[in-house]
């Protein structure tokens, strides 16, 4: 290990996170530490003017499917929100329950989960919050509580897109990937119950958490489950499947409570689907004049994704081709050991908060992760699971993320104060999935079995 080699390889990632603390946009920092890495590369490393044009290339060419689902599943949106359907959700969602604790888990869980699981880039939160303050949330907790529903669905919701841009990233066999998947699935599982019982204690206190836990532990696992089984299928529709699936068991359980009390109880005019046909007059479903409108939407949100994800992906593939990534994972598996294993997702957490998107932090991480787990024998999905599990749980430190919530809501410039409450919850998720992974590897290695 040369301590020059491992210094020069950390600081593209050291900039990277300098420039975004100081407020610059992630093109603009990804652009900067690009040529940072390039010329770190042809000085100290491996690099050569054909290395880096290759490296170039193999970005832009991983960016392409990344950019064309962004495009579409943001156009999904659009023509979600512009037929009517989101909004004749929200109001059958809304009618369902006096209970305000209840009503805050349909919104700010349920329903955000279905939000995540098809458009995500901050939508949930922008739409979540303002209906979480109808209920009678105060605004702080409004924004809360969307970003702890949006967090479960960061790695297989957006149309599986923050998996797909590991995956890319990666070479691994079918059974490795299958592990990863099913590793990443079941922690996530414990972000989608733990989220829950978060909301209904912001919504209700201990009362409104008493009352609803059996209710938030079975639709969650419900929905975590859902999920891992979906995904071994198709990731890409995994976690909206699991989220339709979570809001149907809602509303089958309150139906049958309905039917056990003897007594009908209707959702308000507005909230329901009603059989005379006012569900159709209220869905207008796609106009040709409404496509432009929709198709504008759509360029004019995914052109600075676009570019971030595009220079974010060169960044990666630079370092790697170079030999930084190796560097750095030689320097850090010295010094850390197995241990590593522990911090493998606050790696992620601190790519999420970097670049606001599990997405981004997986495409700048995932080879650094894989090339740990060979300098330390381990199965590299273990490290992967957590990068995307940790990443997922970082969105709720995302600087856009939580700007979007504090606007939308009314309270712009209180960011801190939702910071305060979502940084003790996101560590200690992603030091959890850390010290479970440690403790399963400890007692893998000494685990023998008595004759």
């Amino acid at each position: 290990m040369d301590p020059f080699l491992c210094l020069a390889a950390l600081l593209p990632l050291a900039s990277l996170l300098l420039l975004l603390l100081r407020g610059w946009p992630v093109g603009r920092a990804a652009a900067a530490c690009c040529l940072l890495a390039a010329g770190g590369g042809l000085a100290w490393f491996d690099g050569s003017i054909w290395l880096l044009a290759e490296a170039a290339l193999l970005g832009s060419r991983h960016a392409i499917p990344i950019i064309s689902v962004v495009f579409l599943t943001l156009l999904l949106y659009a023509w979600a929100e512009h037929s009517g359907a989101l909004r004749r959700l929200q109001q059958l969602l809304a009618g369902c329950s006096a209970d305000r604790t209840v009503q805050a888990l349909v919104i700010g869980w349920l329903f955000v989960h279905v939000l995540q699981g098809i458009s995500g880039f901050g939508v949930p939160v922008l739409v979540g919050a303002p209906l979480l303050l109808k209920v009678g949330l105060a605004p702080a907790r409004a924004v809360i509580i969307a970003l702890l529903g949006q967090c479960w669905g960061n790695t297989f919701g957006t149309l599986g897109l923050a998996w797909d841009g590991m995956m890319q990233q990666v070479m691994l066999a079918p059974p490795a990937a299958g592990t990863a998947l099913w590793l990443a699935s079941s922690y996530l599982l414990l972000v989608c119950i733990a989220t829950g019982w978060g909301i209904a204690w912001l919504a209700g206190g201990w009362q409104g958490f008493r009352r609803t836990s059996w209710l938030v532990l079975l639709l969650g696992l419900v929905q975590g489950e859902g999920q891992t089984i979906l995904a071994a299928w198709n990731p890409e529709l995994a976690n909206l499947l699991a989220s339709l699936l979570g809001l149907g068991a809602f509303l089958l359980i309150r139906s049958l409570r309905i039917r056990r009390k003897q007594r009908f109880v209707a959702c308000p005019p507005q909230a329901g689907f009603a059989g005379d046909g006012a569900a159709a007059g209220c869905i207008k479903w796609l106009q040709p004049e409404a496509l432009p409108g929709c198709l504008r939407y759509a360029c004019r949100r995914t052109w600075p994704v676009a570019i971030s994800i595009l220079l974010l992906l060169i960044l990666s593939e630079i370092m790697a081709v170079t030999g930084q990534t190796r560097a750095l994972a030689s320097g850090l598996a010295a010094v850390a050991g197995s241990r590593y294993l522990a911090a493998a997702s606050l790696v992620g957490l601190l790519g999420s908060f970097m670049t606001a998107s599990n997405l981004s932090s997986n495409i700048l991480f995932a080879s650094f992760q894989q090339q740990m787990a060979v300098l330390l024998q381990l199965a590299p999905a273990k490290l992967l699971a957590l990068q995307t599990a940790g990443g997922a749980v970082g969105t709720l430190l995302s600087p856009s993320n939580i700007l979007l919530g504090t606007t939308a809501a009314g309270i712009a410039g209180r960011e801190r104060e939702v910071l305060r409450a979502t940084l003790p919850a996101a560590l200690l998720l992603a030091s959890g999935f850390g010290l479970l992974a440690l403790a399963a590897e400890v007692v893998n290695q000494n685990w023998t079995p008595r004759g």
